[in-house]
């Protein structure tokens, strides 16, 4: 590596790193989210078809938000999408806001 790319290595903050959901490692909805996804034969369904890296993602979405309003919202977003048979709206490839 080189001298600057040292630097800027050392010179790295740990309150910004591991924030990622590729950096957690195996990510998982709590069991009382998974239990409400898994009410929802539908949106339970579509889930369990996505792939891993997919469901890390989605799972991190939820909760990693900092409120519990913030997650309870996102979590019935998810259902509601799963439900629906479609990404999350960050994972979409036209995503129309």
């Amino acid at each position: 590596m080189a001298p600057a790319g040292l630097r800027a290595f050392e010179a790295r903050s740990e309150e910004n790193s591991r924030i990622y959901a590729f950096e957690q490692g195996d990510v998982e909805l709590p069991p009382a989210a998974e239990a409400r996804l898994r009410a929802d034969p539908g949106a339970w369904s579509y889930w369990e078809s996505r792939p891993a890296g997919y469901r890390r993602i989605a799972s991190w979405w939820v909760i990693s938000a900092k409120r519990p309003e913030t997650r309870e919202r996102r979590l019935e977003t998810l259902i509601e999408d799963c439900a629906a048979k479609r990404l999350i709206r960050s994972q979409r490839r036209n995503q129309s806001r």
